[in-house]
C-alpha cells in the first residue's frame, strides 16, 4: 500500500460516513523493506550546506521570566515576610505561621499602619491561586488549605481597609514613565490576541470577587492547634502544583487554538488564496512560542519537585489521590518497611507508564512491576494479593476504558457499559478536570501521551533504512477534513498512519536527521521537540513533546474543513519561493558580467537546501497541516528569506548602490515616489539599516560621503573621496570632454562591507531570533488587566507575543518579498547601468589585469560613487551633466524605471500580503 493516495474529501466513497469494524489484528505495525516512497533515498537531496559559514546577525538572548509556581510562591513569601517585618515579634517569635498572619492583621488594624499598595497586589495573587486549586483539586475539604485561604481573606480585607503608605520618589517617577508609554494608546483599537492567558481577569473570578476580596468585615477565622508555617506553604501539596501546572498547559493550548479559529474564520469571510500565509506564520510563530513557555513550565515544575519528572507522576499524583492512600495503607497493614508517600507514587507512576507502552515495548515492566513492589517492602501474601488486585482494577482494566487506543474501543465495550450502570457518570478521558477543555475531555492530552509513547516503542525497534507501515483501521476512522468531532478517537489513525511515520523518516533520513539547522530552537521548537522524542524514544514521553503534538492536533481541528485550502495555498506559497529563486540563479549564471560573488553559490545552497521540507514522500497531513506548514513558511521566510536573504540581496553592494541613486534622484526630483513601487518598498524596508546608509539617508551634498561610509571607509577617506568626486564634476561640468578615464582611477584598499543587521530593519525578526523584547509596550490590555497581570508568566508571553505578531503584521511586506530573487534584478540593474553609463570599457580593461588594483565590482562601485552619485550630490543640473557623453541623471532615470517597473511582482512576492495585489498567484 502506497503513501502517496490522496486522501478522499469529506463524503466521498460509499458508506464513508459509517465507523469500521474494529480490526482484530495481533500486529498493528508492520516494519518492511518494500518498494515504496516511503523509503530514506526519497528524504533528501542535495549536498549538506556549510551552515557556519553564515554567522548569525545576532545571537538569541533567552530571555527567562518567572512561571506561575514561581511567581505565586514569592508573593506569598512576601506576604509573610511583610507581615513578619511590619508586627512586633512577641506576635511571631520570628517563626510565622497561619496564625501568626491573623493577629499580625489585627496589630496592624489596631494600630492603623498604612499599607505598602504593593503588599495587597501580592496577597490578591495568593487568595486567587489558592482558591481556583482548592476547589479544582480538593472541593474545598482540605481542612489546613481552606483555613489558610480564610486567613488570607481575612487579612485582605483588614489590610484594604487601612491607609496606604506614600510611594517612594523612584516609584512614582517609574508608574508616571509606565503611564506616559500607554497615555497615547487606545487599547480598544489594539486586538489582544491572548486574552485567554489573562487567567487573573477571567468571568469565573469575577462572580466570586465579593466572596474572595469582600468590601465588608469577615469574620475572624479561629486559631489552629497545628497550623501551617510558611515553610509547609511553599512546600506545598504536591496535588496543588500538579493542578497549577495542568491549568496553565491548558491556557497555553487556548492560546493556540485562538490562533487556528481565527484562521478559520479568515476562511469563512473569504481570504482563499495566498493572503492566508501570513495567517498561518502569524499562529505557527504564536504556536512556538507557546511551545517555549511550556518548556519553561515544565523545567519549573521539575525544579519545583524532581520527584514529578514525568507525566505518569503527575497524573498518578493527580488522578489516583485514593489510590495512594489504600497503597501505602496496605504496606502498612502487610508490609515490613515502610514506604513513604514519595514511593507509593512512584509506583502508581510505574504501573501507569507500563500499562500506557504495548505489551511489545522492551522497556515495559508491567509483568514484574507489582511483584518487584511487594518483594521491596517485603509484602505478605494477602497484601500481594490486595497490591495485584489494586493493579488489575486501577490500571489493567481501568486504563484502556480511561485512554481507549486501537481495538480496545471495541474489546473494552462491555466493561464501559457494565462500569456506566454502576455509575451513569463515568466516562473515558476523565482524570484531567473538564473545566481544561483544550487538554481535558475530548481533547484529552494524555490520550496524545499514550500514542507517542505507544509510537515510540515501534521506533526504538526500527532499523537502518526500514520503515513503519500502520494497519489501515487500526487506530480508528480514516480522517477527512470536516469530519472531525474529537480529537481522539477522530485523529487517531491520522497521527498513528499518517503523521508520526512521516515524522520519523524527517527526523532520521530527512533534513533534520542530517543537519543542525540554525535557528531551530527560536524558529521551530516544535520540530526540536520532535527531534528530541524520536531520537529517544524509549524514554517517557515529555510534557513539553506531548503539548507540541497536541498543539497540531488542535490547528488541524480548529481550522478542520479549511484543510484543502490550507494545504494548497501553502504549498503553493513555498513552491513559488524556490521556483523564483531557480529563475533567479539562472538570471545571474546567463549573464556574462554578472557581479557573482563566491559566497553566492555557498548561500544560495543554504536556501535551496530547505527544498528537502517539501519532499513529496512527506506528504499531505504530514508537512502542511496549519501548525507544521505555518512554521515551514515562517522558517522560510525569517531564515532564508530574511537572514540568508540579506546576504545575497547585496552581496556586491548592489542593493547599497541602487538605494542611495533611488535617495539621490527624488531628493533631486528627478525621480517621483510612486514611480517605481518596488523601490520605494524596499526604501520604505531599509531606511532604517544603518548599514546601508552609514547612518540615515543622506541629504544632498553628502551623497557620496555617506555611501562611502556604507561602504566601510573610515570617515576621512569617505570625505576625501567626497571633495574628489565633486572637483570630477565640477571639470567635466565646465568642460564635458575632460572625463575620468582608467588612467585617472586611484588605487583603492579593499573594503570591508557592512553587514546588513536585521533586527534594524524588521522588529518581528528581533523579538523572534534575537528573543529581544526590552522595548515592548503593552498596547492590548485595559489599566485594570495592566494592574492585575503585570509580572506574570502569562501576562508577558501574551504581551510579547501580541507585539511580536503586530510586527509580523506590518512587516508582511518585506516577510513576502523575495530577497534573494530581489538581490539578482537589482544586480542585473547595475549592469545595465554600467552598459549605458560607458562604464563597461573600463571595466574590462580592469577586468583583463590594468595596474590600477581594482576588480570588477570595486570598479563599479567606484565609478558609481565618484562619477553618477557625484553629479547627483554636486551639480546644479546633474539631469544634464555629461561624463563619457551620457547624461548622467536623466540616463539613471530612464534606465531605473524601465528595469523596475517592467518586473512582475510574481517573479519577486512569494505570496501576497494583505492588502496588497500582487497580479498573480
Amino acid at each position: 500500500r502506497g503513501y502517496s493516495k490522496k486522501k478522499r474529501g469529506a463524503g466521498h466513497g460509499k458508506n464513508a460516513h459509517r465507523k469500521p469494524k474494529a480490526k482484530r489484528e495481533t500486529a498493528s505495525i508492520t516494519i518492511t523493506n518494500g518498494n515504496l516512497p516511503l523509503i530514506p533515498e526519497n528524504a533528501l537531496q542535495g549536498d549538506f550546506p556549510e551552515y557556519q559559514a553564515l554567522e548569525p546577525s545576532q545571537e538569541a538572548l533567552h530571555e527567562a521570566y518567572p512561571t506561575v509556581y514561581s511567581r505565586y510562591k514569592a508573593a506569598t513569601n512576601r506576604v509573610f515576610k511583610y507581615m513578619q517585618d511590619n508586627s512586633p515579634e512577641s506576635i511571631h517569635e520570628n517563626r510565622m505561621n497561619v496564625n501568626s498572619l491573623i493577629t499580625a492583621a489585627d496589630w496592624m488594624e489596631e494600630n492603623n499602619l498604612p499599607i505598602d499598595p504593593s503588599i495587597l497586589k501580592d496577597l490578591k495573587l495568593a487568595i486567587l491561586v489558592r482558591s481556583r486549586v482548592a476547589k479544582s483539586v480538593s472541593g474545598g475539604s482540605d481542612s489546613g488549605h481552606k483555613h489558610l485561604l480564610r486567613t488570607l481573606v481575612y487579612c485582605w480585607r483588614v489590610l484594604a481597609s487601612l491607609p496606604r503608605a506614600s510611594i517612594a520618589a523612584k516609584d512614582l517617577e517609574k508608574e508616571a514613565e509606565e503611564k506616559l508609554s500607554l497615555s497615547d494608546v487606545d487599547v480598544t483599537a489594539s486586538i489582544n490576541r491572548f486574552e485567554a492567558l489573562l487567567d487573573e481577569a477571567s468571568d469565573e473570578e469575577a462572580e466570586t470577587e465579593e466572596e474572595l476580596f469582600p468590601s465588608k468585615p469577615v469574620p475572624r477565622p479561629d486559631p489552629q492547634p497545628e497550623p501551617l508555617t510558611l515553610e509547609d506553604i511553599i512546600k506545598s501539596d504536591v496535588r496543588y502544583d500538579s493542578w497549577l501546572f495542568l491549568a496553565s498547559m491548558d491556557d497555553l493550548m487556548d492560546v493556540v487554538s485562538v490562533q487556528y479559529i481565527a484562521i478559520r474564520k479568515n476562511a469563512q469571510r473569504g481570504i482563499s488564496d495566498t493572503t492566508i500565509v501570513e495567517g498561518l506564520i502569524e499562529a505557527a510563530v504564536a504556536t512556538n512560542m507557546a511551545i517555549q513557555q511550556m518548556q519553561r513550565l515544565e523545567m519549573d515544575f521539575e525544579l519545583q519537585h524532581p520527584d514529578m519528572a514525568t507525566p505518569y507522576r503527575l497524573l498518578a499524583t493527580f488522578a489516583f489521590p485514593e489510590t495512594l492512600l489504600r497503597t501505602r495503607e496496605i504496606v502498612r497493614n502487610h508490609g515490613q518497611k515502610p514506604c513513604s508517600e514519595k514511593e507509593a507514587r512512584l509506583f502508581l507512576s510505574e504501573c501507569l507508564e507500563h500499562n500506557f507502552r504495548p505489551p511489545s515495548d522492551p522497556e515495559s515492566k508491567r509483568s514484574v512491576v507489582v511483584s518487584e513492589f511487594c518483594q521491596r517492602y517485603d509484602l505478605s501474601s494477602e497484601g500481594m494479593e490486595q497490591i495485584q488486585a489494586m493493579y488489575e482494577r486501577g490500571f489493567e482494566m481501568y486504563i484502556p476504558i480511561e485512554v481507549p487506543i486501537g481495538t480496545e474501543r471495541a474489546d473494552n465495550k462491555w466493561l464501559y457499559d457494565k462500569l456506566k450502570k454502576f455509575n451513569p457518570n463515568a466516562s473515558s478521558h476523565s482524570w484531567i478536570p473538564r473545566d481544561m477543555p483544550c487538554i481535558g475531555g475530548d481533547r484529552a492530552i494524555h490520550h496524545t501521551i499514550r500514542l507517542l509513547q505507544f509510537f515510540g516503542a515501534i521506533v526504538s525497534r526500527i532499523e537502518e533504512g526500514k520503515q513503519i507501515i500502520v494497519t489501515e483501521g487500526f487506530f480508528g476512522t480514516k480522517w477527512a477534513p470536516g469530519r472531525s468531532r474529537t480529537i481522539h478517537e477522530d485523529m487517531d489513525q491520522l497521527l498513528m498512519e499518517d503523521i508520526l511515520p512521516k515524522w520519523f523518516l524527517l527526523c532520521r533520513d530527512g533534513i533534520l536527521g542530517k543537519t543542525n539547522l540554525p535557528r531551530q530552537n527560536e524558529l521551530s521548537t516544535f520540530w526540536a521537540c520532535m527531534k528530541e522524542f524520536f531520537n529517544a524514544p524509549t524514554k517517557p514521553v515529555r510534557w513539553s513533546v506531548a503539548f507540541a503534538v497536541h498543539a497540531m492536533l488542535t490547528a488541524m481541528f480548529e481550522t478542520d474543513w479549511t484543510m484543502d485550502t490550507i494545504t494548497k495555498y501553502s504549498k503553493f506559497s513555498f513552491e513559488s519561493y524556490f521556483e523564483q529563486l531557480d529563475r533567479a540563479t539562472f538570471m545571474k549564471t546567463a549573464e556574462a558580467k554578472s557581479l557573482e560573488t563566491p559566497s553566492f553559490k555557498q548561500n544560495m545552497a543554504i536556501v535551496n537546501y530547505l527544498k528537502n521540507f517539501g519532499l513529496p514522500v512527506f506528504g499531505d497531513s504530514a508537512m502542511w497541516n496549519p501548525l507544521c506548514g505555518g512554521t515551514l513558511l515562517s522558517y522560510v521566510a525569517f531564515f532564508g528569506n530574511l537572514e540568508v536573504g540579506c546576504t545575497l540581496i547585496d552581496d556586491r553592494s548592489q542593493l547599497r548602490m541602487t538605494l542611495h541613486l533611488y535617495h539621490a534622484l527624488v531628493l533631486n526630483k528627478i525621480l517621483k515616489r510612486g514611480e517605481v513601487p518596488l523601490l520605494d518598498a524596499l526604501f520604505d524596508v531599509f531606511q532604517k539599516s544603518h548599514a546601508i546608509w552609514g547612518g540615515t539617508p543622506p541629504k544632498k551634498g553628502r551623497f557620496v560621503e555617506q555611501f562611502w561610509l556604507s561602504m566601510g571607509a573610515n570617515v576621512h577617506s569617505a570625505a576625501k573621496m567626497s571633495n574628489e568626486a565633486s572637483e570630477v564634476i565640477r571639470k567635466v561640468s565646465s568642460n564635458p570632454a575632460d572625463h575620468p578615464g582608467p588612467e585617472n582611477l586611484p588605487t583603492m584598499e579593499k573594503l570591508d562591507l557592512p553587514p546588513i543587521e536585521l533586527s534594524e530593519i524588521c522588529t518581528s525578526f528581533r523579538r523572534i531570533c534575537n528573543r529581544d523584547f526590552h522595548d515592548v509596550v503593552d498596547n492590548y490590555h485595559t489599566p485594570e488587566q495592566r494592574r492585575l497581570g503585570r509580572g506574570s508568566d502569562h501576562y508577558t508571553l501574551a504581551v510579547q507575543t501580541n507585539d511580536t505578531l503586530d510586527g509580523i503584521d506590518n512587516e508582511q511586506l518585506l516577510l513576502a518579498l523575495n530577497l534573494s530573487a530581489c538581490g539578482t534584478y537589482l544586480g542585473q540593474f547595475i549592469c545595465e547601468l554600467s552598459a549605458i553609463l560607458q562604464w563597461d570599457p573600463i571595466l574590462d580593461l580592469l577586468s583583463q589585469g590594468t595596474d590600477s588594483g581594482l576588480d570588477r565590482r570595486q570598479g563599479t562601485v567606484y565609478m558609481f560613487a565618484q562619477n553618477l552619485l557625484g553629479a547627483l550630490d554636486s551639480a546644479m543640473d546633474p539631469m544634464e551633466v555629461n561624463i563619457f557623453k551620457v547624461p548622467q541623471g536623466r540616463a539613471a532615470h530612464t534606465t531605473m524605471t524601465k528595469s523596475f517597473t517592467s518586473i512582475p511582482p510574481y517573479k519577486l512576492v512569494w505570496f501576497q500580503a494583505q492588502g496588497e495585489t500582487t497580479g498573480k498567484g
